[in-house]
């Protein structure tokens, strides 16, 4: 009786986070959604160095192959020198940065050299 109560007791758990994680796999947005203003004032600063959001929404759309259409912001954080960018793409979760007026996607390490 322990043993059945120990098994039921480790694979429930266990399906339960394998559920929540195939559902937090994909951008289920409202039909209404309305991406995040970014700061007029910083936007018209990155302008100068091609680094506004709209860049970025490029760069992300020629980076995994999809229409710019497709590319939906979730969370904006940035300043002038830096910044911090959720989207869904395609219905995948993402995360981006900006350093200086250089995107990459924020699991990347511009300063990892390989030799």
């Amino acid at each position: 009786m322990k043993k059945l109560l120990f098994t039921i007791g480790l694979t429930l758990p266990t399906l339960f986070f394998a559920q929540q994680t195939q559902k937090d796999s994909k951008c289920d947005l409202p039909t209404n959604y309305q991406e995040p203003k970014p700061d007029k004032k910083v936007q018209s600063f990155l302008k100068k160095v091609d680094a506004t959001i709209e860049d970025l929404r490029k760069h992300i759309a020629v980076e995994n192959d999809c229409n710019e259409k497709d590319v939906i912001f979730l969370r904006i954080s940035e300043q002038k020198g830096n910044g911090i960018y959720s989207v869904c793409v395609a219905g995948k979760p993402m995360k981006y940065k900006r350093m200086g007026s250089v995107f990459m996607k924020n699991s990347e390490n511009p300063f990892d050299v390989k030799q």
